[in-house]
C-alpha cells in the first residue's frame, strides 16, 4: 500500500482525495441505477395489478412480447425489492397459446390497448375457442381508426403518489443530486486535468482494494481474537470453580492437569483426585482408563459392551458420573469440551493385559479390526504414561493444612516420651499391606500391555 500510494502521487493535488471521490460517485451511481431499476419493475408490478379480463395488452418483453388477451388477473403483491410476490396474469397470446406471464416479461408497465368481451362460455383448454377469441381480437383492433384516439384505459385509480412512491422518489432524487454534485467535485478537481491521471487512477484502485482487503481481516482477526479470549475465560472459570487455578496462579491440581494431554484430560485429573482408580489391579486400571481414549464405530443403539467382573463397572460408573457433572458445568459456561467416556475397548484391554492372545481377544470383540486395536492400545499406553507421571505430582489433598500440623506446645518433650521398657507390654502391630501407587500400577499396565503386535508395530515408528 506504501508503494502504490507513492506511484500515485500527483503534482497537481491529493489524488488520494481525487480518487476518494471517484470511487464515491462510482458508488452512488450504482445505487442510483439500482434504484431506477427497482422503481421500474415496481411501477410494472403495481399496473400487472390493474389487468381485468378482456383487456388487450402489448407485452413489451420476454419471450412471449406482442399483444395479448388477459383471462385471469394476476395476483401482485409487490416485494422490498420492487418484484410482484404472486402469480403473473394467463393471457390468450397473438399465436393463440395460453400462457401464464412473469416479472420478465414486463420491464416496462404494461399498456392496455383496447378491451373485448370474453364470453362466458369461453374455455382455454378449447382450441376452437382460442381461435375465435383471438380473431375477435385481430377483429378489433383492425376496427379501429388508426387516426382516432386510443382505446379505453383503465383508470388508474389508487396509483396516486402514496408515501411510499413519494418517499422512493424522495430517494431517487437525493441520489441524482449527490451524483450530480461528485460529478462536479470531480471535475473541478485540480488532478482532474492531470494527463497521466488514468495511470494514478490504476495504482489508486489497486490501493483501495488492498485497503479494503486489509480492513476485512483485520476485522476478521478481530473477530475470532474476541471469540477465543472468551472461551478462554470461560475455560479459566471452569478450572478455578473446580479447583485447578486460583486466580491467575495454578495450584498443585493443576499442574497435575498440566500433564496430561487428551481429549478428556480434565475428566482424567478428576478421577486421579478423586481416587476413582486407587486400588485396581494394573489388568482392571487398563480398562478404566481405555473409556478415555477409545471412540467405537458402533451405533448409539448397539448392545451394551461386554465388561469385566468387579470393581471395573463400578469404577466405570463413577466416571461416567463425574464426566455428567463436568459436561453440566462445562454447560453452565456456554463450553463443550468433553465428550462422554466410551466403554467399547475396556473388555479387549482387560483381557490383553491379562495376558490372553489376541485371537481371543479379537474373537471376544468381533466389532473390533486388528488396526483399531493395535492402535486403541498404542494409545491407552500413552494415556497410562501420562497418569503414571501426572500421579507423582503432589495433589492439594496430600499437602497438609496448617491447621493439621500440631503447634510446638503439642509436641511432647523427649523426656515425656516413655522409655521402650517403660512401654506397656502389647501385641506387635499386625503387618498393614500398602496398596501400590497409582503410578506403580500404570506403569505395570504398560508393561503388560506392551508386548507382541504392538512392540512390533512400534518398529516402524
Amino acid at each position: 500500500m506504501a508503494e502504490l500510494a507513492t506511484s500515485m502521487t500527483c503534482n497537481r493535488g491529493d489524488f488520494a482525495e481525487y480518487a476518494g471521490i471517484r470511487k464515491l460517485l462510482s458508488e452512488r451511481e450504482g445505487d442510483l441505477s439500482r434504484d431506477r431499476a427497482t422503481s421500474r419493475r415496481a411501477e410494472a408490478a403495481k399496473s400487472l395489478a390493474l389487468l381485468r379480463p378482456g383487456d388487450i395488452i402489448r407485452v413489451p418483453g420476454g419471450r412471449r412480447a406482442g399483444l395479448a388477451i388477459v383471462l385471469q388477473p394476476g395476483l401482485h403483491p409487490v416485494t422490498g425489492n420492487g418484484r410482484p410476490a404472486g402469480p403473473g396474469p394467463l393471457v390468450l397470446t397473438e399465436g393463440r397459446q395460453v400462457k401464464r406471464l412473469g416479472a420478465a416479461d414486463f420491464p416496462a408497465p404494461a399498456e392496455v390497448i383496447d378491451k373485448i368481451r370474453i364470453p362466458g362460455s369461453f374455455s382455454p383448454r378449447s382450441p376452437q375457442h382460442r381461435k375465435d377469441l383471438a380473431a375477435s381480437m385481430r377483429n378489433r383492433l383492425a376496427s379501429r381508426d388508426p387516426g382516432g384516439p386510443p382505446g379505453p384505459r383503465r383508470p388508474e385509480a389508487g396509483r396516486g403518489p402514496g408515501r411510499t412512491q413519494a418517499t422512493d422518489h424522495d430517494i431517487a432524487d437525493e441520489l441524482a443530486h449527490e451524483v450530480a454534485e461528485l460529478r462536479r467535485r470531480l471535475r473541478q478537481h485540480p488532478c482532474h486535468g492531470c494527463p497521466d491521471r488514468e495511470d494514478h487512477a490504476r495504482f489508486a484502485e489497486r490501493y483501495l482494494r488492498l485497503r479494503r482487503e486489509t480492513y476485512a481481516l483485520e476485522r476478521r482477526v478481530a473477530g475470532r481474537s474476541h471469540v477465543i479470549a472468551r472461551t478462554f475465560d470461560r475455560v479459566c472459570s471452569v478450572l478455578e470453580r473446580l479447583g485447578y487455578l486460583t486466580g491467575d496462579t495454578v495450584t498443585s491440581d493443576g499442574k497435575r492437569l498440566a500433564g496430561l494431554y487428551t481429549e478428556l484430560d480434565l475428566l482424567a485429573a478428576e478421577c486421579m483426585r478423586r481416587g476413582l482408580w486407587d486400588g485396581l489391579s494394573p489388568a482392571e486400571l487398563a480398562a478404566c482408563v481405555s473409556a478415555l481414549t477409545f471412540e467405537s464405530r458402533q451405533a448409539d443403539d448397539a448392545d451394551p459392551p461386554r465388561m469385566p467382573g468387579d470393581p471395573v463397572p463400578d469404577t466405570l460408573s463413577a466416571m461416567v458420573r463425574t464426566w455428567a457433572e463436568l459436561d453440566q458445568l462445562e454447560k453452565d459456561n456456554d463450553l463443550s469440551f468433553l465428550r462422554e467416556p466410551d466403554l467399547g475397548f475396556a473388555w479387549a484391554a482387560y483381557r490383553w493385559a491379562r495376558g490372553a492372545r489376541l485371537e481371543g481377544v479379537l474373537d471376544s470383540t468381533p466389532d473390533l479390526t486388528p488396526g483399531d486395536f493395535v492402535r486403541s492400545v498404542k494409545q491407552l499406553i500413552d494415556l497410562l504414561d501420562q497418569i503414571a507421571s501426572a500421579s507423582q505430582v503432589p495433589a492439594a489433598s496430600q499437602v497438609p493444612a496448617a491447621s493439621q500440623v500440631p503447634a510446638a506446645s503439642q509436641v511432647p518433650a523427649a523426656s515425656q516420651v516413655p522409655a521402650a521398657s517403660q512401654a506397656p507390654a502389647a501385641h506387635p502391630p499386625a503387618p498393614t499391606v500398602t496398596p501400590p501407587s497409582l503410578a506403580v500400577t500404570a506403569r505395570a499396565a504398560i508393561d503388560a500391555m506392551r508386548r507382541g503386535v504392538v512392540a512390533y508395530s512400534g518398529v516402524a515408528d
